[in-house]
């Protein structure tokens, strides 16, 4: 089964961290006669903070060049001047403004065009749990702690491992174009297997009756209305694939296979699972850990996150250049990947933003702390703002340029 995108919801701006900046002057405390004393609470709170602002201002230098890559590569395909090249320095206006000349593109090069759709094979987003679980290594706590593994804290329905054994019914055999899974289930990719019989898709070989089109060495390439001996490529929700996945593979309640070299089961592993990662946020570790510094190590997470780009296909009927549309599977994927990392990343950007106001203020009240760590907050704040909101840019942006590929212009 493919993946078949009608539009996209836009993104709202996340809070521009109100309260970050806020004027660290230091107030009456007990380490206020030693500039260099400063609670090993309060430092691992800041460290936590400061390393997801860190990594909020990376994600979206990242995502903005990524995206400006994006649509100057259909812009131009499609005939428009986007300008220079976009860098991680270049403007939130410049990024729209390019990605203004893509649609521009879009709309008139599909003009011509019929119905469109994207067919979407594979793309994920894993969250970088261990570095969560070594941040939160340094938070204080109440108490006894047991910060628990990834496979402990993670949703069975989101834990991903190479399983040495069989994938059970209801898990997920993690597919793409270039492996694809051994499947018995949902695909939502494209289903190949090798039948003798009627054939519902795409009968690559011989066809026993009726073909809708023939390649030319003679073979079908069709539509087969009899038997197809050779390659069926079945279409989206017409039947229950039983062979090869080139996307995701949800299987069958009553179904238990091994998912194949190099493909990752998600959900149960009747065997040896290795390489545990996992694609939501982590639950809470069972324990009283310190909220703030958690935030802070839940934020580096998500924002850390690897998310490997879909592959595209475009679909339509009409009259549209061959090269604009090589352009646009290209070149979406990367823009898929953007609104994929920006839900987390987003979500990231406000819990850390609340948490970070907080911390913030408690510094201020130590001038041990004041001493230590005023300064590169206060640089931190200012460039989280900015990161933040660029980020929402660059969401929305990927975001209106895919949905309006999808929908035709």
């Amino acid at each position: 089964m493919s993946k078949k995108i009608r539009g996209f919801h836009r993104l709202a701006a996340p809070a521009l961290l109100v309260g970050l900046v806020i004027p660290l002057t230091g107030g009456c405390s007990s380490d206020a006669l030693d500039p260099t004393s400063c609670a090993a609470n309060l430092e691992a709170k800041v460290d936590a903070l400061q390393g997801a602002a860190d990594a909020l201002v990376q994600v979206a230098g990242e995502m903005k060049v990524s995206v400006g890559v994006a649509c100057k590569g259909i812009a131009m395909a499609g005939g428009e001047d986007p300008g220079a090249d976009i860098t991680a320095e270049s403007s939130d206006e410049d990024l729209q403004a390019v990605c203004g000349k893509a649609e521009a593109a879009i709309t008139a090069n599909l003009s011509a065009a019929g119905s469109v759709s994207l067919t979407i094979e594979g793309g994920k987003c894993e969250v970088a749990a261990e570095a969560q679980l070594n941040c939160e290594a340094n938070c204080s706590v109440e108490g006894e702690c047991t910060p628990g593994s990834i496979e402990a804290r993670c949703d069975p329905g989101e834990l991903s491992v190479s399983c040495e054994g069989e994938c059970a019914g209801g898990a997920t055999c993690e597919g793409s174009a270039e492996v694809a899974a051994n499947c018995d289930g949902e695909c939502s990719g494209n289903c190949v297997v090798e039948v003798t019989g009627g054939c519902e898709g795409t009968c690559e070989g011989s066809c026993d009756g009726t073909c809708s089109a023939m390649d030319g060495q003679g073979n079908c390439a069709g539509t087969c209305e009899g038997t197809c001996t050779g390659t069926c490529s079945a279409p989206s929700g017409t039947a229950r694939c039983t062979g090869q996945c080139t996307g995701e593979c949800k299987l069958a309640a009553d179904a238990k296979i091994e998912c194949g070299a190099e493909v990752k089961c998600k959900g149960t592993c009747n065997g040896t699972a290795t390489a545990p990662s996992c694609e939501a946020n982590l639950e809470p570790p069972d324990c009283n850990l310190d909220a703030d510094c958690q935030a802070g190590c839940e934020g580096q997470a998500s924002l850390k996150a690897e998310c490997t780009p879909p592959k595209v296909i475009f679909n339509f009927t009409g009259d549209v250049d061959a090269n604009f549309v090589l352009a646009l599977e290209a070149n979406l994927p990367a823009l898929l990947n953007v609104v994929a990392k920006g839900e987390l990343a987003v979500k990231a950007a406000g819990d850390v933003a609340v948490k970070f106001g907080e911390v913030v203020v408690e510094v201020g009240k130590a001038a041990g702390c004041v001493a230590k760590f005023g300064a590169s907050l206060a640089a931190k704040a200012e460039a989280s703002v900015k990161a933040s909101a660029s980020v929402s840019v660059s969401v929305n942006a990927s975001a209106s340029a895919s949905g309006k590929a999808s929908s035709g212009g």
